[in-house]
């Protein structure tokens, strides 16, 4: 005969005394949830006869019911900590530290979901995933083999009626309570609650943990499954939904279901929901005989999902093949145009050899004309960088085309449109007013002339605006789970973090891209390009050379001028901080020359004016410098270009300053060009201008207001992050004469950086890979830090800062 459960409960209290008898004792459960009857009864009975003994209880849980044992803790003072899920940064951090796992984002989305937030589970899912690949767009996210004994066993010990509404929600996610009654037996409902498999939030139910619908989906049979299927289709309200559990529940051709299935898929992408319509259009597909005449066309339709859902080697698996069947004409130059956005063109020179395919198969079909018009034209304004004009004559043939055609046609039409425009120094305002009248279909964001606006606001130095445009299109690409659409913002936010001078803003979203494989869906130099611009910021010119020039090598394969353009840009600032003037003035102006050659008139897409004029006067190539600054000015004043307005201040500034004699009046400009900087948000040109107009102060033996701002501007350039610029304006205030010191102890910000991570117990190497400086300059900025707070090694660097800090308060 087993022991009375009084008699386990009894038996636990003492073996639980005569342990804490020796000492305190830490009783830890977790998922205290998922205890058995017996075991939290037995629990509580010790724990409500433990008031005297050292033992204490470290319980975990999920949200949800109080369980026997909780119950029994109710007398005695608790302290209850919530512990909050994994955010998706921090699971993307663990699995790309812990397991070298890159995963889209919408599969981590997927991921967070199932782990709920757990790194174990999420570490288990991402090991899983390492094994059998990464789901596809409506695939189960594998249940990890440490669970799936776990879970099944539990699943496989539920009643049937409990287990079978534990599948229900599996198959459908959260499901009205309603319609889960419906398929309810009496009780079965109430059962599933109290047996903790099932959440009632609100009118809605859910599965108790994701992996448990996970486990609950993979131990059904496949006829259980369909049967559900076709029982759901009648419970639940959404025409999708429906059409989603009649296609699950059969596996054989069915015209008049697949009408249907393809019906409910475009009406998915007319409100932007890019999986779901993924799933449906995919499902159309299968369901349509081969004999059909719709098989041409539900297939063309999977495949715009899935470019718009990003899966764009799926796309060529899918489209690619179908070549040879597909009628001659229109239907196979669609799928041409399908294919010229796959992951494997990845060439301008592809791109226009499958355009040039679609084009002797469109047949003068209006809407395919307009596309691949539109198409081309695009592909010269954001890529090639050659011909303006020969852009904005197709994107306007485009728009007269597309006239004939549909919205869509129309919409892109006037994107080609809008990227000239930006190009060109024009408003996109009109155009995104039109684009948004042309359909009430949800745009898909990586074609529309609101992205490009955005940019422009960049271009334009207009950075609050640019900043709540692009952060709301990045939220608007996540939610509508657009792979393409969120990968580009990110790419302008980060654009725009560059622009802006901080580093370490753009550093965070240079990271999340590096460990996604979001990145596979851009041109590859574009993550290079940004590396190497973000280094030239920080004043790393070893290293702005190392990403440059893999930056230009990809876009010189690739095709794509516009990362070239931008690297070349990275290169002429880094050169500046040697300073080598030559080098930098042949670099910038062969930039500033191709811009011009291809009709750029927008002055801030590639902003390489100031600096360029700067290298121009350094090397007295004044009238050079003096064209340069006129053009800019021209431009500038045409467009009422805040950026370019400041910038023309300054170019005008630097090179009288340089052309003759000390101009106090062009001093002043020069410091007024600084200050329309920061009123712009534009911290890094602000303390470029002041590091010149320092230099030139010194040069021209100023010296009280050379030391004033070259000292300004070292602290500038400190912080923002800008370690090698703050060397070399320090190395231009070493030589002014008798240089006033600070205040006995007062540190500068970037010694004050180096110190705290220094207290913190890194070492050197560690603290320069952490601020992106050489071990040099950390060993110099500790030098100096330690003579001016009195301490001589690193044991007495914590507490003298404390006192520091203290004394700064």
């Amino acid at each position: 005969m087993p022991p009375e459960p009084q008699a386990i409960a009894l038996g636990l209290l003492n073996v639980l005394r005569t342990l804490a008898a020796d000492g305190p004792l830490l009783l830890a459960i977790d998922d205290v949830q998922w205890l058995d009857a017996a075991s939290a009864e037995a629990l509580a009975f010790a724990a409500r006869r433990l008031d005297e003994e050292p033992v204490g209880f470290l319980l975990a849980k999920r949200p949800g019911r109080t369980s026997p044992l909780e119950k029994a803790f109710e007398h005695r003072a608790l302290e209850q900590i919530e512990v909050g899920p994994l955010s998706l940064g921090a699971t993307r951090r663990i699995l790309a530290d812990r397991l070298d796992l890159s995963v889209s984002r919408q599969t981590l989305r997927r991921i967070v979901e199932s782990a709920v937030g757990n790194p174990l589970f999420a570490l288990e899912v991402g090991r899983n995933l390492i094994e059998r690949g990464r789901p596809e767009a409506g695939e189960d996210i594998p249940v990890p083999d440490a669970l799936e004994d776990m879970l099944g066993t539990r699943v496989g010990k539920l009643p049937d009626p409990v287990r079978r509404l534990l599948l229900a929600v599996a198959l459908s996610g959260d499901l009205p309570t309603g319609a889960l009654a419906a398929l309810a037996d009496d009780g079965a409902f109430d059962d599933a609650v109290d047996a903790g498999v099932l959440i009632v939030d609100g009118d809605r139910v859910r599965a108790s943990h994701p992996l448990l619908a996970a486990a609950a989906r993979k131990h059904s049979l496949a006829r259980e499954r369909r049967e559900l299927h076709r029982a759901l289709a009648d419970v639940v309200g959404a025409d999708g939904l429906r059409a989603l559990h009649l296609a699950l529940a059969t596996d054989r051709p069915d015209e008049e279901l697949a009408a249907f299935v393809a019906a409910a898929a475009a009406a998915a992408t007319v409100r932007g929901g890019r999986e779901q319509a993924v799933r449906l259009a995919e499902h159309a597909f299968r369901l349509t005989p081969e004999s059909s005449p719709e098989r041409s066309e539900r297939l063309l339709a999977f495949g715009a999902c899935l470019e718009t859902a990003g899966e764009l080697q799926r796309l060529a698996d899918v489209v690619r093949p179908a070549l040879e069947w597909l009628p001659a004409g229109p239907v196979r130059a669609r799928a041409w145009m399908l294919l010229s956005e796959t992951a494997d063109v990845r060439t301008t020179a592809a791109f226009e050899q499958h355009l040039d395919h679609a084009w002797d198969e469109c047949a003068n079909d209006p809407s395919l004309r307009a596309q691949i018009l539109a198409k081309r034209s695009i592909d010269i304004s954001a890529c090639t960088i050659d011909r303006l004009g020969q852009a904005e004559a197709w994107a306007v043939a485009a728009t007269v085309v597309a006239s004939e055609a549909g919205p869509y046609e129309q919409r892109l039409a006037l994107v080609a449109l809008g990227w000239v425009h930006a190009m060109t120094g024009r408003s996109l305002d009109e155009l995104c007013k039109r684009h948004r009248a042309a359909s009430d279909h949800a745009p898909y964001l990586a074609e529309s002339p609101e992205r490009v606006a955005g940019q422009r606001l960049v271009w334009r130095g207009e950075m609050d605006a640019a900043r709540a445009t692009l952060t709301r299109l990045l939220k608007d690409a996540d939610e509508r789970a657009e792979p393409m659409s969120y990968a580009l913002q990110r790419l302008h936010l980060c654009e725009l973090e560059l622009r802006a001078g901080d580093w370490e803003a753009a550093a965070r979203l240079i990271d999340e891209w590096g460990t996604s494989t979001d990145q596979d869906l851009l041109v590859p130099p574009m993550f290079e390009r940004c590396r190497a611009l973000l280094a030239a910021g920080r004043g790393l010119p070893e290293e702005t050379e190392r990403w440059a020039a893999r930056a230009i090598a990809g876009a010189r394969e690739v095709g794509v001028i516009w990362d070239e353009l931008e690297s070349e840009r990275a290169r002429g600032i880094a050169a500046l901080i040697a300073p080598d003037a030559a080098r930098a003035a042949q670099t910038l102006r062969g930039v500033w020359e191709h811009t011009e050659r291809a009709g750029v008139l927008e002055p801030g897409v590639f902003p390489v004016a100031p600096e360029l004029v700067e290298a121009l006067a350094d090397l007295g190539e004044h009238d050079e410098a003096r064209a340069v600054t006129a053009r800019l000015c021209e431009l500038a004043e045409r467009q009422s270009h805040p950026w370019g307005r400041a910038t023309a201040r300054r170019c005008d500034a630097m090179v009288r300053l340089a052309a003759g004699a000390y101009d106090e009046e062009a001093a002043q400009e020069l410091e007024g060009a600084a200050a329309d900087y920061e009123a712009l948000g534009l911290r890094f040109d602000a303390a470029r201008s002041r590091l010149v107009l320092g230099r030139t102060q010194r040069r021209f033996k100023q010296w009280g207001a050379a030391r004033a701002t070259l000292e300004r501007t070292a602290d500038a350039f400190d912080a923002i992050g800008s370690a090698g610029w703050a060397e070399r304006a320090r190395a231009e205030l070493a030589r002014v004469g008798a240089r006033r010191p600070r205040p006995t102890g007062e540190l500068t910000p970037t010694e004050e950086r180096v110190v705290a991570l220094a207290a913190e117990g890194l070492a050197n190497k560690e603290i320069a890979r952490t601020l992106f400086v050489t071990v040099h300059t950390v060993e110099v900025h500790l030098s100096r830090a330690y003579a001016k707070l009195g301490v001589r090694s690193r044991s007495q660097l914590a507490g003298r800062l404390a006192a520091h800090g203290a004394d700064k308060d």
